[in-house]
């Protein structure tokens, strides 16, 4: 069976205390886009787990990880075969990897006919990666906690045209979490979601709601990137951020002219990709 493995991008990530499990609470909105990597999924003797991009090794794909925790409550399933296309870029804040494994869940639920539910897959996705549970339903999801815990967001739409910047630079996420360990701005802030959710209809983005906490310290530490930002606003976006802890930099724009200009401004310097939200 072949299936499509979409990415994410964070409209606003905030990052408050730390866990007993030694992770951070933070408390984001997920929506989901159209750039998808391609995943096949084969009945075979032995499991096996490849993609074309040469950085991931079998063992820590997440498409491995999510075979052997499906596994280890249905033993009864076989072996399979795992082919991943990547088109996401890897290390870029858009869940790639999180959407893989989920996608492999998904699917070796439809090809074993395991009939599991939604909030069956979502547990088993959220022991994949902290982003993994929110591409079983995708969409517009504010997600707390690690991340796993997640509030579908409907009637709502944002701008249809995004424009995404990658540079190619790769963000320690450990790393970026580790320097904001004295810096937890948002400790104790309370997300006011409908104010966040106003806002995001008119289009607005004003608040300190829609704030990435990570730019503080990747823009410091790359303010190749955070010019990259600067000049996504200066072509008119609506919106721009940091995805995740990045790298990948995106743009919100009413006018598909204006993203084509920032596009053609980008290109062939960065990686660029013209997506929609899903």
């Amino acid at each position: 069976m072949e299936l499509k493995s979409t990415s994410k991008i964070n409209i606003g990530l905030h990052v408050h205390d730390k866990r007993s499990d030694g992770f951070h609470n933070i408390s984001t909105l997920f929506q989901e886009i159209n750039l998808c990597d391609t995943i096949k999924i084969v009945e075979d003797k032995n499991f096996s787990c490849a993609t074309n991009c040469g950085t991931i090794i079998e063992k820590d794909n997440f498409g491995t990880k999510a075979f052997n925790i499906m596994k280890t409550q249905y033993s009864d399933i076989p072996n399979v075969r795992i082919s991943i296309t990547k088109t996401i870029p890897t290390n870029a804040g858009l869940g790639g990897g999180s959407s893989n494994g989920t996608a492999v869940l998904m699917g070796l639920n439809h090809l074993f006919k395991l009939n599991l539910s939604k909030q069956k897959l979502s547990e088993m996705a959220s022991k994949v990666s902290s982003d993994s549970a929110f591409f079983v339903s995708g969409g517009l999801q504010f997600g707390t906690q690690r991340g796993e815990k997640l509030d579908v967001i409907q009637n709502i739409k944002i701008p249809k045209h995004i424009l995404l910047v990658h540079p190619g630079i790769k963000i320690s996420t450990k790393e970026a979490f580790s320097h904001l360990k004295n810096h937890l701005l948002n400790e104790n802030m309370d997300i006011n979601l409908s104010q966040l959710l106003k806002e995001l209809n008119n289009y607005t983005f004003n608040s300190r709601l829609f704030k990435n906490d990570f730019e503080m310290y990747v823009f410091e530490t790359h303010p190749e990137i955070g010019a990259i930002k600067l000049k996504i606003l200066d072509f008119g976006a609506k919106y721009a951020s940091l995805s995740g802890t990045g790298s990948t930099v995106f743009g919100i724009f009413s006018s598909k002219k204006d993203l084509l200009k920032a596009q053609s401004f980008f290109s062939p310097q960065y990686s660029t990709y013209y997506v929609n939200p899903i």
